[in-house]
């Protein structure tokens, strides 16, 4: 097994790197996580993070050190801005067969690594350019040591807190508190102490201190309490007991989330929870079970909700998938009827994907998803044959095949998605034609409006201008009476009355540069008098 390891990693590559660089850069956090990137460059400042030219105190920094060492070697393209999530996607596959070997039979690692390859949201975030893969890459690095050090090997102590406060200078402190309560459970449930060395742990606290801690203290040092009062109160804890940027949901918000990212496992999943749950006994079942239900129950409870937050219970779920089909290989009759009646709740899962992408599709690019009916339709058809097909290999025996077409279904997807949906998606959406149109108008000192588009953060990166992002009519009208030129980025209906009104006031004449269906730009040259008498 150990040799085919390999193997299914670098299909799983071939999966997260083919066509990496192709789509365009999502608005909000892909775009302004590059952007605070290449900011590090421009200002010279790798501790002080900077977006739009003003401090960014939101997350640490060390996804957005790698992504700037890569763009200062490389460039900043769409391909260099993901690159690394990739890369920690693929070091996640090797911490789950890790944990898998050291809980279950080598075979049943190996099955987990491709299951957690093969899985929507695992797959989709190896793909965009964010700290989460990163971060579940650590910690499971981190907890995988943690249970060498149980297991009799202190010393492994020093790594899980080496790789706990690498995953802290990801995201923060959830990459320690995570693991923690996980193992808290198990020992609660369990009835039995760490079992680790004094010195251990101290040692282990020190190592993860100067890991996680330095940049912090910097950052307090140059800021004060704002630094603080806005990383660790509003970002961290806040984003636990209230809503951070009014990202709130009810307390079943990540049942949709599961039903989509674990796709096409979806329904092994809701087998795998019963079938373990019976064999709790066994540390392997036990702390599948309880990282699934910590990550669920933690989350659900917090006030602040994305979809993003549960990616660490997936290499969780593919270890519990992985080990019920090697218990099912290796001729478990229970094991066998549950990834029977997986089978059988595959195909109301596919209803529920398919529901699911075209529900975000209408709502994120309504404009697109006419031109995309066909095609999805035809994504949707071809889906249902393959899972079709590989139920009907389960039926007859053949569960090796079965259980590769089955994991093949996510290739599948992502040749459709990565070479025909997004390519289809990307040219309807305007930012780069307007970026490009706005960048030959700009000259030295001019200013670039984004008006009522805040949420348009490609518009900063594209352009690779400073942006005043303004909604107020006023506001824009003062600043165009203060500049000589300025170049203004909004929708083509709000521009509309934002020209009537400059025009009127007598502030400023206006010409467009641009227009597309969704996004425009416009010059206003400042009148002689700017509207005064």
């Amino acid at each position: 097994m150990r040799g085919a390891l390999p193997a299914v990693l670098l299909a799983a590559a071939l999966l997260f790197f083919a066509g990496l660089g192709r789509a365009t850069l999502f608005d909000q956090d892909e775009a302004k996580y590059t952007q605070v990137a290449r900011e590090i460059l421009r200002t010279g400042d790798p501790i002080t993070l900077h977006v739009n030219g003003r401090p960014w105190f939101v997350h640490p920094p060390l996804y957005i050190w790698l992504v700037a060492a890569t763009g200062r070697v490389l460039g900043f393209t769409e391909f260099t801005a993901r690159l690394w999530s990739a890369v920690a996607a693929l070091v996640g596959l090797y911490a789950t067969y890790l944990l898998g070997r050291l809980w279950f039979t080598p075979r049943a690692a190996l099955l987990a690594v491709v299951v957690l390859a093969s899985t929507f949201q695992y797959f989709a975030h190896a793909r965009l350019a964010v700290f989460d893969g990163l971060l579940v890459a650590f910690m499971l690095l981190a907890f995988h040591a943690l249970l060498l050090a149980r297991a009799g090997r202190p010393r492994r102590l020093y790594a899980a807190a080496l790789w706990a406060g690498c995953g802290t200078l990801t995201k923060g402190p959830i990459a320690l508190l995570l693991p923690l309560l996980a193992v808290a459970a198990f020992l609660l449930l369990r009835r039995q102490r760490p079992g680790l060395p004094v010195r251990a742990v101290a040692g282990a606290a020190a190592v993860y201190a100067l890991v996680a801690v330095p940049w912090y203290a910097a950052e307090w040092v140059r800021h004060g309490m704002p630094f603080l009062r806005t990383v660790l109160g509003y970002y961290t804890l806040h984003r636990f007991v209230g809503v951070v940027e009014g990202q709130s949901g009810p307390w079943w918000y990540y049942g949709p989330v599961l039903i989509l990212g674990a796709f096409p496992w979806t329904a092994f999943l809701a087998a795998m929870l019963p079938y373990h749950l019976r064999r709790r006994a066994a540390d392997g079942s036990l702390h599948v079970l309880l990282w699934v239900a910590v990550t669920v129950a933690f989350y659900s409870a917090a006030g602040t909700k994305l979809p993003n937050y549960i990616l660490p219970l997936y290499p969780f779920a593919a270890l519990g998938i992985g080990a019920m089909w090697d218990a099912a290989l290796a001729g478990e009759r229970e094991a066998r009827r549950g990834l029977g009646a997986a089978f059988a709740g595959t195909a109301a899962a596919l209803v529920l994907f398919a529901a699911e992408i075209a529900l975000f599709a209408r709502l994120k690019y309504p404009g697109a998803l006419d031109g995309l009916q066909p095609h999805l339709v035809l994504v949707a058809f071809i889906l249902a044959v393959w899972l079709a097909a590989a139920a009907a290999l389960y039926a007859v025996a053949l569960r090796r095949a079965s259980f590769a077409m089955t994991a093949g279904t996510m290739w599948v997807l992502a040749a459709f998605l990565v070479f025909g949906t997004l390519p289809r998606i990307d040219a309807a959406r305007p930012i780069k034609p307007v970026a490009a149109a706005v960048r030959e108008r700009l000259g030295p000192g001019e200013k670039l409006v984004g008006y009522r588009i805040s949420d348009h953060q490609t518009l900063l990166f594209y352009t690779d201008w400073a942006v005043e992002w303004l909604d107020d009519p006023a506001a824009v009208r003062e600043l165009v009476c203060r500049h000589p030129r300025a170049v203004i980025v909004g929708r083509p209906a709000e521009l509309a009355r934002l020209r009537g009104d400059l025009e009127a006031g007598g502030a400023a004449q206006v010409r467009p540069i641009i227009t597309r269906a969704e996004l425009a730009a416009i010059e206003a040259q400042r009148a002689g008098t700017c509207g005064q008498p």
